[in-house]
């Protein structure tokens, strides 16, 4: 290994998995530091023009990861979805927006943590799909998913500058409308960025009639997906010598967005964010000082759309609000030593305390709903105290290793609950039942990870390993505890329309996980390159779900948390070849992915739900001059018949979408304009979940609205357009 020149900027995004990115300005001097730069190879960081056609035609920033083999989205609200890596969704991956590894704070988690920064706003995005180091994450399962915001700019020396960006786009389905502005002025050591981005939907339409028109919709709209968002950010930055001083502080409100999967809508998110970070370079290496603060308040109900008390009685149906506050603090430190030319080393600690209260206030003159506010959890809390310690080394020129091991205690706790009534039918013998036990449950987790990586030449590389990760339950999975069917519904993160209840005594999950990735490649890397990784992962304790006392098929049921066995396996397949240049055309080029994942469950010989079928794209793009990029892709995915039986899930057909997108970027102006889903064809969502946007959805099995059997269909064709200026 050599010693290499570097500015932090480079440094941070070449050192593999040592933290979040931070822009420094011009005026720092060069260090020199030891380091491994090759990253990993199932690793993808998105940045540039790659970042900017993610971005389009979307509010959703976990939407803007679909382009990454491996990589699924549960479906959610607008601007709400929940990553899926390798068959791991949700709080299985670890997610952090800006370092801050956030939680969702809603019982069917609609607060997720990448609906808390909007496309516009990302700056970065760094995705581990495969084996990832303990330094980057704990507490998950799999793979990793890094978000970072627009980085400072600063000014050259002597110097001040005052810039800025201002976006909006249109899309023909639902009518969707965004706009963005971002305001810059700094100087050589000080730095104030602001940015502002609103979006706003309808419900969308399908490419058919999915199901029979009634509640005041067609068949082919898809009821309750209509949304509103807004998200601001200030991020004051000062920098002198080798250090950096970050201040974020953003503010999200969502008046109301829409879940077609759920029995409840979005009416209000409010998310406070506090978040100071400081990067400095030293003799001995790198420091890196986080302390951040979240608070949320959150309230769910029917958002007036179309859930109504009959298909054709469009009065809206009985109220019922569930209301959300939570508080999340958090302190992380990092520190990468380099220890010789060959070895590097990372360690580091964080302290984490959530705090959360979800109670349901009454509703007078009701029955099921009075005279009593329902505690679905009181003052529940999860604390994390965490250290790790890795190591990097150059075997020889050909091989590198890395080895880290993370140690961390996760302590859970709430209160007693209640229910509306003290009726032992309804609600009475739960609560007693659930508040008799002993709540406070303390887990001591520990992660390995262990790889190789051997390059033999400038045109292969390959990668094997081994990692142990452990995720403690969330407060949900343990505190939730009413059977009533009305309640249990009102608990539901995965959209399939069941009823949960939560398990005290709940174990940590253990993935043990075996990869092996490849990547073959013209040595310029210009002309060829196909890259593979299969592997394998056994979960213990796999956090999945039973029949709480009966089950019926073909039907919603009430299911309770459970730890069982599973297993998930597949491989991801990327490649691309150029196709030749043509003065007049310019240059075109072959793209193509396919992701295969099977997921079991091996104590009831089961499927694990929503996993996303055999699926891939291929696309043919040209770049035309400096400034032009246009696609034409194909979307193929494969029906989904590897059902869960426990969740009814529902089955979903084979479709393949085709898309026309064309793009123009020179700096200044950025405009992009194109048709998705092209011959308008009508299909489900392999991971869009169960129906439910329509009709009295209160009651679990009610034939008047959203019955057992209808899948989430996507969207149909849509023309959109956007455009964004920099001044």
């Amino acid at each position: 290994m050599k010693l290499v020149k570097v500015t932090p900027m480079a440094l941070v995004a070449s050192l593999m998995c040592s933290g979040a990115y931070s822009q420094v300005g011009p005026s720092i001097d060069s260090l020199t530091v030891t380091g491994i730069q090759e990253v990993p190879l199932t690793q993808t960081i998105l940045t540039g023009k790659e970042l900017n056609q993610s971005r389009v035609n979307t509010p959703n920033t976990a939407a803007m990861l679909l382009n990454i083999p491996g990589v699924s989205m549960y479906t959610g609200g607008g601007v709400s979805g929940l990553p899926a890596i390798h068959g791991l969704a949700d709080d299985r991956v670890a997610v952090s927006v800006d370092g801050m590894p956030l939680l969702s704070s809603c019982p069917n988690h609609m607060n997720s943590p990448l609906s808390y920064i909007s496309p516009s706003n990302v700056g970065s995005v760094k995705v581990i799909t495969g084996l990832s180091p303990v330094s980057a994450g704990g507490d998950s399962l799999g793979g990793v998913v890094s978000v970072q915001s627009l980085p400072p700019v600063f000014a050259n020396k002597g110097e001040t500058l005052q810039q800025g960006e201002v976006g909006a786009s249109y899309s023909s389905n639902a009518q969707a409308i965004a706009g963005n502005i971002n305001l810059t002025a700094a100087g050589d050591e000080f730095s104030a960025t602001y940015t502002v981005d609103s979006a706003k939907a309808n419900n969308y339409t399908a490419g058919g009639n999915f199901k029979p028109a009634g509640n005041g919709l067609n068949g082919n709209v898809v009821g309750a997906s209509r949304y509103i968002a807004t998200n601001q950010q200030l991020n004051l930055a000062w920098q002198k010598d080798n250090h950096l001083v970050e201040f974020k502080t953003s503010y999200q409100f969502i008046p109301f967005e829409g879940y077609s999967n759920q029995r409840m809508d979005m009416t209000k998110n409010i998310g406070t964010q506090f978040n100071l970070k400081y990067t400095g370079q030293y003799d001995w290496g790198k420091l890196e000082a986080q302390a951040y603060n979240q608070m949320v308040n959150h309230q769910m109900d029917d958002n007036q759309g179309a859930r109504t008390t009959t298909a054709t009685n469009l009065t809206p149906q009985t109220a019922m609000p569930m209301l959300t506050a939570s508080s999340t603090n958090g302190v992380d430190v990092k520190g990468t030593i380099p220890l010789s030319e060959t070895q590097l080393a990372r360690v580091g600690g964080l302290f984490q305390t959530y705090k959360l209260n979800d109670w349901w206030p009454p509703v007078a003159g009701t029955m099921m709903m009075s005279p009593n506010t329902f505690q679905n959890i009181n003052n529940g809390t999860r604390d994390r105290l965490g250290v790790f310690g890795e190591l990097e080394q150059q075997w020889a020129k050909e091989w590198m290793g890395l080895a880290g091991v993370r140690i961390e205690q996760v302590a859970s706790n709430a209160g007693n609950v209640q229910g509306y009534s003290t009726s032992a039918m309804m609600y009475g013998a739960d609560a007693n039942a659930f508040n008799a036990k002993q709540h406070q449950q303390t887990d001591y987790n520990w992660d390995l990870t262990a790889l190789s990586r051997y390059k033999p030449d400038q045109s292969q590389n390959y990668e094997a390993g081994y990692s142990r990760k452990t995720r403690s339950p969330n407060l949900y999975e343990r505190y939730t505890w009413s059977s009533n069917s009305m309640a249990a519904i009102m608990n539901n993160f995965v959209g399939d329309g069941n009823g949960y209840v939560g398990q005290v005594t709940l174990a940590p999950e253990v993935a043990n996980t075996f990869s092996f990735a490849s990547d073959w490649h013209d040595v310029n890397k210009e002309l060829w390159g196909f890259k593979t990784n299969p592997y394998y992962t056994y979960v213990s304790n796999y956090i999945d779900a039973t029949c709480n006392s009966s089950c019926t098929a073909n039907q919603f049921n009430v299911l309770k948390y459970v730890n069982q066995d599973a297993q998930l396996y597949g491989i991801d397949l990327s490649g691309f070849t150029a196709l030749g240049k043509h003065a007049q055309f310019g240059k075109f080029q072959l793209n193509a992915q396919g992701s295969y994942t099977r997921g079991q469950n091996v104590t009831a010989g089961t499927n694990l739900y929503n996993i996303m079928p055999l699926n891939g794209t291929v696309g043919l793009v040209q770049f035309l001059g400096a400034n032009w990029t246009n696609t034409i892709q194909g979307q193929f995915v494969a029906a989904k018949t590897n059902l869960n039986s426990v969740r009814n899930e529902i089955a979903t057909g084979g479709y393949s979408l085709f898309n026309l997108r064309s793009s123009y970027d020179d700096k200044k102006y950025l405009v992009n304009f194109g048709i998705e889903n092209l011959l308008n064809k009508l299909y489900a969502l392999p991971q869009g979940g169960a129906y439910l946007g329509q009709g009295p959805t209160m009651t679990m099995n009610n034939t008047g609205g959203s019955p057992w059997g209808t899948a989430v269909a996507g969207m149909g064709r849509t023309f959109y357009v956007s455009a964004n200026m920099k001044f």
